[in-house]
Formats: C-alpha cells, sequence, structure tokens
C-alpha cells in the first residue's frame, strides 16, 4: 500500500482517538507517534496532510496557546453527528 496514503490515514486515527480541545496533538507529538509505530515521516509531511484534511472538511481544529497543536472536532463533525442520530431511530 502507498506509504503517503497510510500516513494520512493514521494522522486521522491519531486526531480521531487521542484528542479533544483539552489535550491536542502538536505535529511533533504525530511525527513521533507515526514513528513509534514504524511510519517514517516528518513534521512537514504531517504538516501538509493536516491541512489537505482540514481543506477537505474534516474537522480539525488548531488551538493557538502555550501547549497548543491540534485536536479532532467531534461536535462540529457533521458525519458523527448524522451517524448519531441514525442509531437512535434505529433503536
Amino acid at each position: 500500500m502507498d506509504n503517503k496514503k497510510i500516513t494520512i490515514i493514521h494522522i486521522l486515527r491519531v486526531l480521531y482517538n487521542y484528542t479533544s480541545a483539552e489535550f491536542p496533538a502538536t505535529q511533533t507529538n504525530i511525527v513521533n507517534y507515526l514513528n513509534d509505530i514504524g511510519i517514517s515521516c516528518t513534521r512537514k509531511t504531517v504538516g501538509r496532510n493536516l491541512q489537505y484534511l482540514i481543506d477537505c472538511g474534516v474537522p480539525i481544529k488548531r488551538k493557538h496557546a502555550k501547549n497548543g497543536g491540534y485536536y479532532y472536532d467531534v461536535e462540529n463533525d457533521i458525519f458523527f453527528m448524522r451517524m448519531n442520530d441514525h442509531r437512535r431511530i434505529e433503536d
């Protein structure tokens, strides 16, 4: 499989599973995680992929503060909200 595609998927996974507004991840945190699981990339690569995801409408926010970084904004995730509504209708 194409390493570039795997990288962007893992970046999205990290943000979705391990971040929040209270606990954002820096680009360096993401690079370190990816390197730990055997995906070699740079901070610049992570930055480009983050911007690509944001440009595609993925609800990724950047926290500009000390201890800032990026996080997946579940509260503004239209897909997530629709899936939860769909589950409630079926129950």
